[in-house]
């Protein structure tokens, strides 16, 4: 299976559930944001891949965390 995240300015979705932290929540309140987007998803990913898809850093900033907790490469759209 795969799983796509896509980052939009106000909100992001993954697999089609919608997450109410977008863009602009990952890149003024990182930390916060990240932690509970992670606290979201990660546990129904397994050993899938993940596509993450978006514009700015924020793809990039929740790209690299997401590699860090699964301990493995996301592509980038």
């Amino acid at each position: 299976m795969i799983h796509h995240i896509c980052i939009y300015d106000d909100y992001m979705t993954f697999d089609g559930m919608v997450i109410p932290f977008g863009k602009d929540a990952i890149e003024t309140h990182v930390t916060k944001a990240i932690s509970e987007i992670l606290d979201t998803i990660v546990h129904k990913i397994g050993d899938d891949d993940i596509y993450v898809c978006g514009e700015g850093d924020a793809r990039r900033m929740l790209g690299r965390k997401l590699e860090d907790r699964l301990k493995r490469r996301v592509i980038y759209e």
